[in-house]
């Protein structure tokens, strides 16, 4: 073997400081993959999924909906393809986050090593990003995991694109830059602070750009902006909260939340929803004082880049925290700091702000040496694991996965079952969901495609546990008067009969109808203005119909010239099993 080949193949070899940033990378990759692949789906992923299925990939009212005041045509075309795919299951939905969680670590670490070089210092920022609690925690939850993986894939490969612009200065970077931001926004709103981010990211590097290329992500923002305004109804409230308040939340979000979870933290469990327990207090005042040292250290080692890289950060997360005070704050209260969903695309820009204010760009050597490198990406890696396996069955979704897989073992003994529909317990289906919490949303999408609210003579409920129980009337009900004929009550022919009920019906309602007919045939229910068709089938029936609508009086006519049929007996109300 000559000299050269031998060169050729120490050159092919990856750098021990790329195997171990391969090895940061995986680690935490790994134990977030197992706990999602793991988990269930839980409260607004239900009702995606449920959307999804009942659309296609081409429908723009789809696709831009308004969902909650976030316009996401990305979210939902990929809920649409694992729905069409492999509806409700979990493991499918969570590989195309995995690939783009994976995906973003990879540009990040070549952002870092095409910014600073190849050397051992990276290491340490590049763990804080990728053993990050506030990162791997909240998008165990398929909804917000579905924002935050594409926001970050997309603002990684924007910088790297924007980096090599102004290295080469060619125009088609400008334009892949651009697509990679149009990408963001298409899941995530807080993409249209990339421009800010790109700013910032030029003056730290000393570079300057010409005007066309501001005026270019400037249109997009601005475009992007209207669409926006147009499709989305403001959920910006009148009334501010109190400065008192404001004060609270900043205070959990930062010093409870967003830096415990760049040193490591929070080292404390789950509470309701997606926040995290509060860490002691001697905990936090720790970490803050830690923060403090490292601000102080940058500016004392670099005033002017450190200086520029800490605001920033600061305006990065003021911004952040913002848009939570003027829509969020005023309905939930300041413990929504504790939620490290709004804090948790504030991480990377952390991690790089750091890295500025320590680190020359461009410069080849310097910094801690490797034994102290490794030791505090070993304290750290292992703090935040601690704190991730801590927090992780928080958003497991057991119950969600009890409840489904309890009902899909019922469907497959008895596929044929029809639902009257009902609220589903706060642990799967959040109270804020509304109408959307309900049992079609969590199950209606498994195989059997089982039926709520058809009309049928055996109807089920589903219990808290997702077990069906068979409904057998109906409690406190409102009851049709007594027909005008001996045994058979109200006979009902070509024309509409009216049955006059005991008081008058409002909202959604079950309706118990016993009737007999010699021949089968449709027949038209009309309670008010809401009125519907249904099959009656030959001889003596009990029949159940969900209603919904206000009247005193139930009409009930035959769409065919057949023989009469006799109904009777008329209650509406509540089911009962």
């Amino acid at each position: 073997m000559t000299t050269t080949e031998q060169r050729q193949i120490v050159l092919a070899r990856p750098r021990p400081v790329t195997l171990a940033a391969v090895a940061i990378g995986v680690i935490p990759f790994a134990l977030h993959a197992w706990m999602a692949l793991n988990g269930f789906f839980g409260h607004d992923d239900f009702v995606i999924l449920h959307r999804a299925a009942a659309h296609g990939p081409f429908d723009p009212g789809y696709l831009f909906q308004d969902y909650s005041g976030h316009l996401a045509p990305g979210m939902f075309l990929l809920a649409w393809f694992v729905t069409a795919v492999a509806p409700l299951s979990h493991v499918f939905a969570v590989l195309p986050l995995l690939a783009m969680q994976a995906g973003a670590s990879v540009l990040f670490w070549r952002l870092l090593v095409r910014c600073f070089g190849s050397r051992w210092t990276l290491l340490l920022p590049f763990a804080v990003y990728a053993f990050s609690p506030l990162i791997l925690y909240p998008t165990l939850w398929w909804a917000y995991g579905v924002q935050l993986f594409p926001l970050l894939l997309t603002m990684f490969g924007a910088l790297n694109a924007h980096l090599t612009y102004l290295r080469t200065r060619e125009s088609k970077q400008i334009v892949l830059t651009l697509l990679w931001t149009v990408a963001g926004m298409a899941f995530y709103e807080k993409a249209a602070l990339f421009i800010a981010v790109l700013f910032g990211f030029t003056l730290l590097l000393g570079e300057r750009m010409p005007r066309r290329v501001w005026v270019a992500h400037g249109v997009v923002l601005a475009a992007f902006t209207a669409l926006f305004v147009g499709l989305t109804a403001s959920r910006v409230k009148n009334d501010l909260p109190s400065a008192d308040a404001i004060a609270d939340f900043v205070g959990y979000a930062v010093v409870n939340t967003f830096l415990p979870g760049l040193f490591g933290g929070p080292w404390t469990g789950p509470a309701p929803g997606s926040t995290i327990a509060t860490s002691p207090l001697w905990l936090r005042l720790a970490v803050a004082a830690l923060a403090v040292v490292v601000l102080v250290g940058g500016l004392v080692k670099a005033p002017r880049r450190a200086g520029a890289a800490w605001l920033m950060l600061v305006g990065y997360l003021a911004v952040d925290l913002g848009l939570v005070i003027v829509t969020r704050l005023p309905e939930i209260g300041p413990l929504i700091g504790n939620d490290p969903r709004y804090t948790a695309d504030a991480v990377p820009i952390a991690v790089l702000c750091a890295a500025f204010a320590y680190l020359r760009p461009g410069e080849r050597d310097g910094g801690p040496k490797r034994p102290l490198v490794l030791g505090l990406v070993a304290l750290l890696g292992i703090s935040s694991t601690f704190s991730f396996l801590w927090l992780a069955p928080g958003l497991r979704f057991a119950e969600s996965e009890r409840y489904v897989g309890t009902a899909r073992a019922a469907l497959a003994a008895n596929p044929s079952m029809t639902f009257y529909d009902t609220t589903v317990p706060d642990a799967i289906m959040s109270l804020w969901l509304v109408e959307d919490g309900k049992a079609s949303r969590v199950v209606g999408l498994l195989p059997q495609r089982p039926r709520f609210d058809q009309p049928a003579e055996e109807m089920f409920l589903l219990d808290d546990n997702g077990s069906p129980h068979r409904i057998t009337g109906v409690k406190d009900p409102v009851v049709g008067r007594k027909g005008p004929v001996a045994d058979c009550g109200y006979p009902v022919g070509g024309q509409v009969v009216t049955i006059p009920l005991s008081s008058r019906v409002e909202g959604r309602r079950l309706l118990r109808m016993e009737y007999y007919t010699s021949s089968a045939g449709p027949v038209r229910l009309a309670l008010g203005p809401a009125a519907q068709e249904v099959n009656f089938a030959e001889g003596l029936h009990v029949l159940y119909v969900v209603v919904n609508g206000g009247s005193d009086r139930l009409e009930v006519s035959r769409g065919t010239d057949v023989d009469p049929m006799c109904v009777v007996d008329v209650r509406i109300g509540s089911p009962t099993t």
